[in-house]
């Protein structure tokens, strides 16, 4: 399904470009995690392309790399 992230689910992405020191940061973590192997992951760099299930992808990975 390629339903849209909502307005919550960009927040909490927003909220750890912001946690993660920028966007560009943020989506280069989100590509090392790619890189990596790590599953489910969008697979391009443009994230207002990304749709809900990508973007919750991200935002988990994000929010696991911040607890580190």
């Amino acid at each position: 399904m390629n339903e849209l992230p909502s307005v919550a689910l960009t927040r909490r992405f927003l909220v750890q470009c912001g946690n993660h020191g920028s966007e560009r940061l943020a989506i280069h973590l989100v590509a090392a995690g790619r890189s990596t192997g790590v599953p489910g992951l969008p697979p391009g760099d443009d994230w207002t392309a990304w749709n809900a299930d990508e973007v919750r992808a991200a935002v988990d990975y994000l929010e696991q790399m911040e607890r580190r």
